[in-house]
């Protein structure tokens, strides 16, 4: 049995390097983005990590040819946590360990920087790819589950006045604003388990990224107490993820029901929603199976936590009296 071995390295993505991996990232939500800022995502690779504002791209090539490929971003440079959000490597060439390689490579170099957090969502069904990040290091912190439903108008409409998806004149739904990103964040917080935040905690970077947030506001008291990300995956179909601060989750289908019949209802007769939620937030995933939304998929949420060094200062010994001598 021949023994093939691959010869490789690791660099980053330059200018040149479009055309060939355009075949292996047309399917990829980021690569629209590439190729019409490809000088912002050259520009990265000078920009100090804890300032980029794109995904992290790093290549493994073979020569001239691309065996594969790593992307990364920041989540929360508060915390020091970055999301590995794709390892890809070319069918003819896999189970060679190049993938391996490409998630060690990034944690190394961005452990070097002083990243501390890795994270990763993987499919629970994908054992090659969890056996892959089980290797180089990372452990199951939480699951992430995915819930669908198919809506028609006509019964979003037709719902009795006592189940009405109002929120009524105590809360309001606005767009989100830079003055809430604070607030947003600490909610966030305030759902996930005190012993998972250092790891899994977004910061206000990550929201402010997000165009299409809304917010839910206790008006009496002048409270932000819910947040949801709506995004369009394609024609009539959505995801969506949501949070609601503790104490005000007997508000989750209100809430999930007005955005269901205010934002995308109007808009086309029949869709598909998609919910993400956590299995620390119970409170959500209730109200789902209760909505009847059927779990769909399930992902592992992996997370690498690396050690950083203390610094020891070296401890200077003087005689008793004797002079210090400045270094020349």
């Amino acid at each position: 049995m021949a023994i093939i071995i691959f010869m490789f390295k690791i660099r980053t993505l330059k200018i040149s390097d479009f055309s060939k991996v355009e075949p292996l990232f047309q399917n990829h939500p980021l690569f629209s983005y590439l190729n019409t800022n490809k000088f912002i995502c050259i520009a990265q690779t000078i920009i100090p990590y804890n300032l980029r504002i794109i995904p992290s791209i790093h290549l493994a090539v073979e020569e001239e040819k691309i065996l594969g490929f790593v992307i990364l971003s920041s989540v929360s440079p508060s915390n020091n946590a970055w999301q590995i959000d794709d390892v890809y490597v070319q069918d003819e060439v896999r189970k060679h360990g190049i993938g391996e390689e490409l998630v060690r490579y990034a944690i190394s170099i961005y452990g070097g920087y002083g990243i501390e957090h890795f994270l990763v969502e993987v499919d629970s069904q994908n054992f090659p790819a969890l056996s892959l990040f089980h290797q180089c290091g990372f452990r199951r912190y939480a699951k992430v589950h995915f819930y669908e439903k198919e809506l028609r108008k006509e019964a979003i409409h037709e719902l009795p006045l006592h189940e009405s998806p109002t929120m009524g004149n105590d809360f309001i739904i606005r767009p989100q604003l830079n003055t809430d990103l604070n607030d947003i964040e600490k909610l966030e917080l305030s759902i996930i388990p005190p012993d998972l935040r250092p790891a899994l905690g977004r910061s206000k970077k990550h929201f402010k990224s997000k165009k299409d947030a809304l917010v839910l506001i206790d008006k009496s008291r002048k409270l932000l107490i819910g947040w949801v990300q709506i995004d369009s995956i394609k024609d009539n179909d959505y995801l969506i993820e949501m949070l609601i601060s503790p104490g005000w989750t007997h508000l989750y289908k209100q809430f999930l029901d007005t955005i269901i019949n205010e934002r995308l209802s109007p808009q086309t007769n029949s869709f598909k929603l998609t919910i993400k939620a956590t299995d620390y937030n119970t409170d959500l995933s209730n109200i789902l199976t209760e909505s009847k939304f059927l779990p769909v998929e399930v992902k592992e949420l992996l997370v690498r936590t690396v050690w950083q060094k203390a610094k020891e200062k070296s401890k200077q010994s003087a005689n008793v009296g004797a002079p210090s001598i400045a270094p020349t």
